[in-house]
């Protein structure tokens, strides 16, 4: 759409005041060159004919014109081109009025006033190719062109260029608006989905425990009240301490040691859990990693692993933590497979597809790793993500990354 300005009682006073004055001087003009032989009637006529032409050209050059050539998304050639049209027929259209005008001056007046005579000498008198050739005629009318038809153009001209820049910077400030309340509503539903995917885990984990509590409670094992109080601590850590997006280190460690502890329990043949967990030092409370993130591998080893066989099955984890600049946590379990269970990828449960959605969510694509690796007889995962500073956690969607300092 071309660019219009609203039509407002402040731009019509302005016009009516600008043309007023516009007239008023073009008549005073027109009485000094007009005053060797006065004539009321001559001198109304030439003045009349004069300001109406100017403002009819001024309104379609300005309104219909220029407007169609100028805001219109154009190449330069075409621009060019139309602006040479433009020219040539408003040389042609005031030729044509001009010859008009002398004509009817000339036979309805006998005495005509000197600045007139050469008019009609100059215009009437001369044969059609000398309106192309003659550069008198053509100076005669670009002369007036410029004298009285540029200036309200250029007018015109600033005010829409000051208009349309207000326009604009209205218009990036109100994208920039609608861009600053898209970005909150995509961390809002970000954030929504993240809780919504932790809460996830909590009945998955709590299914699980219930399990192992109840083979433990079927064998009359004195173990399950102390299996019932790990289980406690655990799910208080899920319950109270796991709202945040990101937990200390430590926690987390602590959490997955009490996890793996309450599974040993269970399966106490020597060697079917290998685990290598890093020591609690003081250094690893100023770093941060996702709630319940890990324990998600270990549940689903455990869950496809031992938990599918009667006898065989192993678990491997281990966990490594670098809290030097290159802060990052890598995470490697294996488990054996069970000919009769489909594999893990395919599980119908919460699982990897939970995980690969959180680390996506949580993490640009190139700050982590996650490598599956699936053979006849065994499955494997690879998770190596950053360790967040303590005070600042990311939130990553898509292709935008909010950071957020607390």
């Amino acid at each position: 759409m071309l660019f219009k300005r609203p039509i407002t009682w402040q731009r019509v006073a302005c016009h009516l005041l600008y043309w007023g004055i516009s007239s008023a001087v073009t008549h005073t003009q027109f009485v000094r060159a007009l005053q060797d032989k006065p004539n009321k009637h001559l001198l109304y006529l030439v003045s009349g004919h004069h300001c109406l032409t100017t403002l009819l050209s001024f309104f379609v050059l300005g309104y219909i014109v220029i407007p169609n050539i100028w805001y219109r998304p154009r190449s330069a050639w075409d621009r060019a081109l139309l602006i040479t049209g433009a020219l040539v027929m408003y040389y042609v259209f005031s030729c044509v009025n001009t010859y008009a005008l002398l004509t009817y001056v000339n036979t309805h007046f006998s005495s005509l006033p000197i600045y007139l005579s050469r008019r009609v000498e100059l215009f009437l008198k001369a044969p059609w190719y000398k309106y192309l050739v003659d550069p008198s005629i053509l100076f005669f009318i670009y002369g007036q062109f410029i004298s009285y038809v540029t200036t309200p153009l250029l007018i015109k001209a600033v005010r829409d260029g000051y208009v349309r820049s207000q326009a604009q910077l209205a218009a990036e400030k109100e994208r920039r608006r609608l861009e600053i309340d898209h970005l909150a509503l995509e961390k809002e539903h970000v954030t929504k989905e993240l809780i919504f995917l932790r809460q996830q885990i909590n009945p998955h984990f709590l299914l699980n425990a219930f399990n192992n509590i109840y083979a433990l409670i079927t064998r009359k094992d004195n173990r399950a009240a102390d299996t019932l109080a790990n289980l406690s601590t655990l799910m208080r850590y899920t319950l109270y301490r796991t709202g945040q997006d990101f937990v200390p280190l430590t926690d987390e460690l602590e959490f997955i040691r009490g996890y793996i502890c309450m599974e040993q329990i269970r399966h106490t043949q020597p060697g079917v859990i290998d685990c290598q967990l890093p020591d609690v030092v003081e250094a690893m409370e100023n770093w941060l990693v996702p709630p319940l993130l890990l324990v998600t591998f270990i549940e689903n080893a455990f869950k496809h692993g031992l938990h599918t066989v009667y006898e065989g099955g192993w678990v491997q984890i281990a966990i490594e933590t670098d809290l030097t600049i290159q802060s990052r946590l890598t995470l490697t379990v294996t488990n054996n497979k069970s000919d009769t269970v489909p594999g893990q990828q395919t599980d119908g449960g919460i699982g990897l597809a939970n995980v690969r959605r959180r680390l996506a969510l949580l993490y640009p694509p190139t700050d982590y790793s996650l490598t599956i690796s699936e053979q006849p007889d065994q499955f494997g995962v690879r998770l190596s993500i950053p360790l967040k500073p303590k005070g600042e956690s990311i939130y990553h969607h898509g292709n935008a990354i909010t950071m957020l300092t607390h």
